[in-house]
C-alpha cells in the first residue's frame, strides 16, 4: 500500500516538473544569450566561466552565481535577502555565507590591486557591482525553443517594469522552480560533484589559507594540507604532488590555477581555515586545472575535536569527484587516523611545519614537538616516525654528531614499527638510518621497497632509494629511479637536486649540470643547486666558475662546514694552497662550538695531496660512522687516494665492495 501511493506521488511529481521544464529552461536561456566584459575579465553565464585576459579563473558555484546575479544587475544595489534568495533559493543561508561569498569573489577578481574596485557594499542594505559592464550578445541566441517563445511574449514588457518588479517577478519564478527541485530531492537526491571527462590523475593539495589574513595559523593550514597528502598518496590510482612540492603556495592571494598550471597537475584542492578557540571552519573546492572548473566544493564548522572527520569528507568527497574505485585496502588507508589525541595531533602538526623547513633550527624545533606529541599518544607512529626522520636530518643539517642523531632516529623508527607495520613513512627513516649509519645494506633495500609498496605515488622513499643505488654502484638503477620521483614531483626543489646529486656521483657532469640550472631556474635562494654546480666547476678545472657557485650556496646555508669544506678543496686542487689551510683553519675554530665531520677535513687535504692526513680524518670519520663516507667509492674528490690499499681496505670494513 505504502509503494502505491508513494508511486502515485511520484507520478505526480514527475508531471509537475515536466510541465515546468520548458519554462525553466527558457529562464536559462534567456539568461544565457548575453555574456558580459568589465575589463579584464569576460563573464559567459551558459559556459559558467569566468576568464581574466582570456585565462580561466576559479570559482566555486555560488560564487560564480552571485556574480552573474551581481553583474546582471550593474548598477543596481541588490538587497541581502534578494541576494540570499536567488543565489541559495532552495536553503536557508545566513548572512555570514553571503558576506564570505562576497570576499572570496573580491579576492579572485584582484580587488584592491592596482586600485581596481568592482563591488560596492552599501552598509546594512547590501552590494552593488559599480565596474563598467558592457553587455554582448551571444552568437545565434536569436533561435529559442517553444518554451522559450512562451516565456518571450512577456520579456519585453518584463524589462519595462521598474526595478523592484523586475526582482519580484524572477524571484517569484525562481522560488516556484525551487520548490518542484525540493519536492524532487525526495526521489532524486543532489550531490555537488560535477562529471569530469577522463578523471584526473594527477593532483596537488595547496596549503589552506586562513579566512582572515591577519589571523594565520600556518602549522594549522599546512598541517591539514599535509595530512590530506598523505591520506591520498595511498591510492596507486591517484598521483598526489608530496608537501615539499606545494609548501611555497601558501602565500595569500595566489591564483590556485596558477599554481596548478606550475605544479603540473590535472586537479588541485584549495581551501580556507580559520580556528576560533574550540571550533574549526573549513572551506574547500576541488578544481580541474584545465578550466577552473568546480568538481567539488564543501564547507565544514565542527569543533576542533571534529577535524579528523573533516578530513575524512575531504578525501572520501575527493574519491567521489574524481571516479576512483578503491580497494578495500585503499578505502582503509585513506580514512585511518594515526592518533584520536587531539593534542598530540596539533603538536605533530607544528613539529611539521617546523620539519618542512628544512634548516638546522627548524629541524631541531621539530623534535621538541614531535617528542611532546609521542608523549601525549604513546602509540602515534606517525608522529615516531617524523621524530625519527628529524633526527636523521639533524646529522645532516645541524651538524650533530652521527652516533647521537642516527641511535635515536633509529630507536624511533622501530618504535613507530612496533606499532604500526603499515606506516610508510617509518619504513623509509628506517632505511636512512640502516644505509647512512648501519650500513646494512640488504637491510636498507628491504625497508625501502616496503615504503614504496605502501606509497607508491610518493617520491620520497622514490628519492632516497635512488641515493641508496649510487651508494652501492647501480648507478643505471638509480637514475630510472630519481626519474621516477620527478615524475611524481617534477618541481620539488628537493627531489630535483637530489637527481642532480645522482647524476653527479653517476659521472654524468652535463646532465647533473642542466638539473642545478633547472632547480636554480625554479628557486634561485635554493642553497643546494648551487653546491653540486660548483663541485661540477672544480672537476671541469672552472676554478673561478667554481668558487663563485659555492659562495652563493656559502650565503645561502650560512657557512654550513660542508660548503666551506668544498671551497676549501677548490682552493687546493686549484694551487691555492694557503686559502685551503686557511679554510681548514677556520673549520677547526668551528669545531670547538660545534660537531664538523671528519670528512670534511679529510677532502680538503685530499686536494692537497696530503694523502696520510686525509686517511687520518678519514679514519676518524668511520670511528663516528659519518655516512658521508657511504658515498665515497664515488665522490670525485677522493678520487686520487683510490689507488692506495687503505682506500679499498676502508670500503670493505664499510661492506661496499
Amino acid at each position: 500500500m505504502v509503494d502505491r501511493v508513494q508511486r502515485a506521488r511520484a507520478d505526480v511529481l514527475r508531471g509537475l516538473i515536466e510541465s515546468r521544464q520548458k519554462t525553466f529552461r527558457a529562464l536559462i536561456v534567456r539568461a544565457a544569450r548575453h555574456s558580459y566584459e568589465f575589463v579584464p575579465f569576460r563573464l559567459d553565464p551558459a559556459e559558467r566561466r569566468l576568464l581574466r585576459n582570456g585565462e580561466p579563473v576559479a570559482l566555486t558555484p555560488k560564487c560564480f552565481d552571485l556574480l552573474v546575479v551581481l553583474v546582471e544587475n550593474s548598477g543596481h544595489l541588490l538587497e541581502k535577502s534578494d541576494l540570499l534568495a536567488r543565489v541559495w533559493p532552495d536553503q536557508f543561508v545566513e548572512e555570514g555565507s553571503l558576506s564570505f561569498n562576497v570576499s572570496e569573489l573580491r579576492r579572485a577578481l584582484g580587488e584592491g590591486q592596482k586600485g581596481q574596485h568592482y563591488i560596492e557594499t552599501v552598509r546594512k542594505k547590501g552590494f552593488r557591482f559599480v565596474a563598467p559592464v558592457q553587455k554582448i550578445p551571444v552568437a545565434g541566441a536569436g533561435v529559442v525553443d517553444d518554451g522559450e517563445a512562451a516565456l518571450g511574449e512577456s520579456s519585453d514588457a518584463m524589462d519595462a517594469l521598474p526595478l523592484a518588479s523586475r526582482r519580484f517577478k524572477i524571484l517569484f519564478a525562481i522560488v516556484a522552480v525551487a520548490a518542484l527541485a525540493s519536492l524532487a530531492y525526495v526521489l532524486w537526491p543532489r550531490s555537488s560533484v560535477t562529471p569530469v571527462e577522463g578523471p584526473p590523475r594527477t593532483i596537488a593539495v595547496l596549503p589552506f589559507k586562513p579566512l582572515a589574513a591577519n589571523l594565520r595559523d600556518e602549522p594549522l593550514e599546512m598541517g591539514i594540507c599535509h595530512a590530506l597528502i598523505i591520506r591520498l598518496a595511498t591510492v596507486e590510482q591517484l598521483v598526489v604532488r608530496p608537501t615539499s612540492s606545494v609548501v611555497a603556495y601558501n602565500k595569500m592571494g595566489q591564483d590556485p590555477l596558477a599554481a596548478g598550471r606550475e605544479l603540473r597537475v590535472d586537479a588541485l584542492l584549495d581551501g580556507y581555515i580559520q580556528r576560533s578557540q574550540d571550533r574549526i571552519r573549513v572551506t574547500a573546492r576541488l578544481l580541474r586545472t584545465a578550466d577552473g572548473k568546480s568538481l567539488w566544493s564543501g564547507q565544514f564548522n565542527e569543533n576542533f575535536t571534529d577535524i579528523f572527520a573533516v578530513e575524512d569528507s575531504i578525501s572520501q568527497q575527493i574519491v567521489e569527484a574524481l571516479h576512483l574505485n578503491l580497494t578495500r585496502d585503499e578505502q582503509r588507508r585513506v580514512t585511518k587516523h594515526s592518533t584520536e589525541n587531539i593534542e598530540a595531533y596539533e603538536l605533530y602538526l607544528k613539529g611539521r611545519y617546523f620539519q618542512d623547513k628544512r634548516t638546522g633550527e627548524g629541524v631541531a624545533k621539530s623534535v621538541e614537538y614531535f617528542q611532546e606529541a609521542t608523549v601525549k599518544d604513546p602509540r602515534y607512529a606517525l608522529a615516531f616516525a617524523a621524530l625519527s626522520d628529524s633526527y636523521a636530518v639533524l646529522a645532516i643539517r645541524a651538524d650533530t654528531p652521527p652516533k647521537i642523531a642516527y641511535e635515536k632516529a633509529k630507536a624511533a623508527a622501530i618504535r613507530a614499527l612496533e606499532i604500526d607495520e603499515t606506516t610508510a613513512e617509518a619504513h623509509s627513516a628506517l632505511a636512512n638510518v640502516k644505509s647512512w649509519y648501519d650500513w646494512d645494506w640488504p637491510g636498507a633495500e628491504r625497508e625501502f621497497k616496503r615504503a614504496i609498496e605502501l606509497s607508491a605515488n610518493d617520491p620520497i622513499p622514490n628519492q632516497q632509494y635512488a641515493s641508496y643505488l649510487v651508494v652501492v654502484g647501480r648507478h643505471q638503477e638509480a637514475v630510472s629511479e630519481i626519474k621516477r620521483a620527478q615524475r611524481l614531483a617534477p618541481v620539488s626543489l628537493t627531489t630535483n637536486v637530489q637527481a642532480a646529486r645522482i647524476l653527479y656521483f653517476a659521472g654524468q657532469y652535463e646532465a647533473s649540470m642542466e638539473q642545478c640550472r633547472k632547480t636554480i631556474d625554479m628557486d634561485p635562494g635554493f642553497g643546494g643547486a648551487y653546491i653540486f654546480l660548483g663541485r661540477i666547476y672544480t672537476q671541469k678545472g672552472l676554478y673561478r666558475e667554481a668558487l663563485a657557485e659555492l659562495d652563493r650556496a656559502r650565503v645561502l646555508l650560512r657557512n654550513s662546514a660542508e660548503v666551506l669544506s668544498l671551497i676549501g678543496y677548490t682552493y687546493a686542487v686549484s694551487g691555492r694552497a694557503a686559502e685551503a689551510r686557511q679554510v681548514l683553519e677556520d673549520l677547526q675554530r668551528l669545531s670547538r662550538e660545534r660537531y664538523v665531520s671528519p670528512y670534511h677535513f679529510a677532502m680538503i687535504h685530499a686536494g692537497l695531496g696530503e694523502r696520510d692526513e686525509a686517511f687520518r680524518w678519514l679514519e676518524k670519520a668511520y670511528d663516528v660512522r659519518e655516512g658521508r663516507l657511504t658515498i665515497l667509492r664515488f665522490a670525485p674528490e677522493f678520487s686520487a687516494l683510490r689507488s692506495d690499499p687503505r682506500f679499498t681496505k676502508l670500503l670493505q670494513r664499510m661492506k661496499l665492495t
